[in-house]
C-alpha cells in the first residue's frame, strides 16, 4: 500500500494506491531481478512469504517474525 500526501489549495489530501495483482507481481520480479544481481536469490519459501504479506493475508509483525525466522535457518 502506498500513501502519498498531495498539497490542493493548502489543504492536505491523503491517497492511498491499491496495486493490482499484476503491479504486485511485477514489483517482486523486479526486486528478485535486484537481488540477482547482487547474487542473492529467493527461495520459493521466501517468494510465498513475501506474496502472503503483499496479499495482506499477513499482518507485518507475522511477516516479520517469520522472515527472522527463515533467517537464522539459513
Amino acid at each position: 500500500m502506498n500513501i502519498n500526501v498531495i498539497k490542493r489549495y493548502e489543504k492536505r489530501v491523503l491517497f492511498v494506491k491499491k496495486y493490482t495483482q499484476k503491479e504486485k507481481l511485477i514489483a517482486l520480479k523486479n526486486a528478485k531481478a535486484s537481488l540477482a544481481i547482487e547474487g542473492m536469490y529467493l527461495t520459493a519459501l521466501e517468494e510465498d512469504l513475501i506474496m502472503e504479506r503483499i496479499n495482506g493475508r499477513m499482518k507485518n509483525e507475522e511477516f516479520l517474525a517469520q522472515a527472522m525466522e527463515l533467517a537464522r535457518n539459513v
